[in-house]
């Protein structure tokens, strides 16, 4: 039943049959594979699958995208769905929509974020604890609120793990965001005084189509830009090397920490 707004994208429609779904699809067969991880960076994802045994399984296209290899990848004597992120909101929605196709209960999303907070430093780990929606996707997927809330059972999965190995994070709000070239100084500063730590543009779309599913997922991002500050700071890496070797091991981190999600 659809619940009528006069704004479009406030109209929340709860039945579940829609005319397109992945599992309609020949190249989304249902495997069964319980844990799926999503990776941003091509380079990252194509160097790890060369250390693991892997074979691919499909792929991820879209129009105008150069289509990327989705993985089954045996980790540590688990198998688990090693797929390509696409920023942005309808194709985060589209990746998370193809894992639940394979079979996949159990979900980690590794990538970046600009920080709000000027102290999270270049490389620094962020958990989301929920995500102001400021973006479209997520609305088609759960009714209007202003944030998507992240299990605190599956946050605390993910917090113990990484405090176990002694590995430093930090936990905040993110803010979830459509428009990249839309970050003004007035909406940064409305989203410090509510706490939002960093922004990026797939944790509210992840996390609703994971309510939707009634999957586990949870996100690790790591510190990149800055916008807290009058000047936008990139930031850079001191070296390409420390870039690539930080990015791959967030991704065996990914990889280790979806088998634990209980």
């Amino acid at each position: 039943m659809i619940n009528k707004n006069e704004f479009p994208i406030l109209e929340f429609d709860n039945n579940k049959n829609a005319k397109i779904t992945p599992q309609l699809l020949e190249e989304r067969p249902y495997l069964g594979i319980e844990y799926g991880v999503i990776c941003f960076d091509i380079k990252t994802k194509e160097n790890f699958i060369k250390n693991y045994p892997s074979e691919i399984i499909g792929e991820v296209c879209g129009c105008g995208i150069e289509p990327q290899n989705i993985y089954k990848v045996n980790f540590e004597e688990n198998d688990i769905v090693l797929i390509q992120g696409i920023i942005g909101g309808p194709l985060a929605a589209a990746v998370m929509e193809d894992l639940v196709a394979f079979g996949c209960k159990k979900v980690i999303a590794v990538g970046s974020a600009g920080v709000l907070n000027k102290e999270i430093a270049r490389g620094h780990l962020i958990v989301p604890t929920e995500a102001l929606r400021h973006e479209g996707t997520s609305y088609h997927y759960v009714p209007a609120s202003r944030y998507i809330k992240h299990s605190p059972e599956v946050i605390k999965n993910v917090t113990d793990f990484l405090a176990e190995n002694k590995i430093p994070f930090v936990c905040g709000k993110t803010w979830t965001t459509d428009a990249i070239y839309r970050e003004t100084e007035d909406l940064v500063a409305e989203r410090q005084k509510e706490n939002c730590i960093c922004v990026e543009m797939e944790n509210a779309t992840f996390g609703a189509v994971a309510q939707y599913h009634n999957i586990k997922f949870a996100q690790i991002l790591y510190g990149a830009d800055c916008l807290d500050g009058k000047m936008w700071n990139r930031r850079d890496w001191k070296s390409d090397e420390i870039r690539q070797n930080s990015k791959y091991e967030l991704l065996k981190l990914a990889m280790r920490l979806v088998t634990k999600i209980d």
